[in-house]
């Protein structure tokens, strides 16, 4: 088999019908491909919909528990058995040629690489009952989407070999939001294997419009505690990039000026209550703030010294 598409998920049953529908609709030769949903918890009865579901390709679902996406797709990896295991969010819309274009590129390389591809941002409802895959807009971003993070879960491939050999994702990242796909895309560079963009594999990748304040609160913590620890495995100039080191000297520039302590999660959530047109200044402090934090602390547990 070619490829071993793997869905990790967790309650997304809505939009979890809706990426293996574009998956029934692969122009790829169903019998070279397989789909696997790992499933990390969900109770939405998004196990329940895909056993049902009428794949015209092998479909399997696979109970993973609750430890998070990188432990599940590991497991999905282990459970495969394509060359290739391309990743995608059960929140991503794959375009009909989304598996023949990440083959193709593997095929052409002449050498193990990780594929990825263009995630392009949709909302609303009529994006999930009727995703608008070949409209003139989405080919247009997806033709100019040159550029983006290396290995980023929601569309990305490479060799099952490779993936096993340098040990998949880190467990240690856990349930927490950020960097585990990052990480593993710097492993498997070292590891000696190139990187291609294909922008004919692109995804639509579904949002659900602004987050709440509280989940993007939730989100800043947890990825700046997940920044410190991919910080300490690849102490690089890359990453400190990656990880957005400048905010640290940008929340001790707000907490000189006194903004951190005027931009309370309280005061933020009456701005925007209010309407207030401070609104968008103060959430952006309060989220550098919370992220800044988690990473300060995270790195000083390890001895990463954030000053000068």
């Amino acid at each position: 088999m070619d490829a071993s598409v793997v869905i990790a998920t967790y309650n997304r049953k809505d939009l979890l019908a809706t990426c293996l529908r574009c998956l029934d609709a692969q122009d790829y030769p169903s019998k070279q491909y397989e789909v696997i949903v790992v499933d990390d918890g969900s109770t939405d009865g998004s196990v329940e919909m895909v056993k049902d579901w009428p794949a015209r390709y092998n479909l399997r679902c696979i109970a993973a528990g609750h430890q998070g996406p990188g432990p599940a797709r590991n497991l999905g990896v282990a459970k495969a058995s394509g060359e290739f295991v391309i990743f995608l969010d059960s929140d991503a819309f794959a375009s009909a040629s989304f598996i023949s274009e990440h083959v193709k590129s593997h095929r052409q390389a002449g050498k193990p690489v990780f594929v990825d591809g263009p995630a392009i941002y949709v909302s609303g409802r009529e994006a999930v009952d009727n995703p608008p895959l070949i409209s003139r807009e989405i080919k247009l971003q997806a033709f100019f989407d040159f550029f983006g993070v290396p290995f980023v879960s929601v569309n990305v491939s490479c060799p099952r070999e490779d993936f096993l050999r340098v040990g998949g994702f880190d467990a240690r990242f856990g349930k927490a939001y950020g960097y585990e796909d990052t990480e593993l895309g710097i492993r498997l560079r070292q590891a000696g294997l190139g990187n291609v963009r294909n922008r004919k594999a692109y995804v639509l990748h579904h949002t659900d419009g602004t987050p709440s304040l509280e989940s993007e609160m939730k989100k800043r913590r947890e990825c700046g505690s997940n920044g410190a620890l991919f910080y300490e495995k690849y102490p690089l100039p890359e990453v400190k990039q990656l990880i957005n080191w400048g905010s640290l000297e940008w929340d001790r520039r707000f907490q000189k000026l006194g903004w951190t302590e005027w931009a309370t999660p309280e005061r933020v959530a009456r701005a925007k209550q209010n309407k207030e047109f401070l609104y968008p200044l103060l959430r952006k402090v309060l989220l550098i703030h919370l992220y800044a934090t988690a990473l300060r602390q995270g790195l000083a547990d390890v001895g990463i010294a954030t000053e000068g």
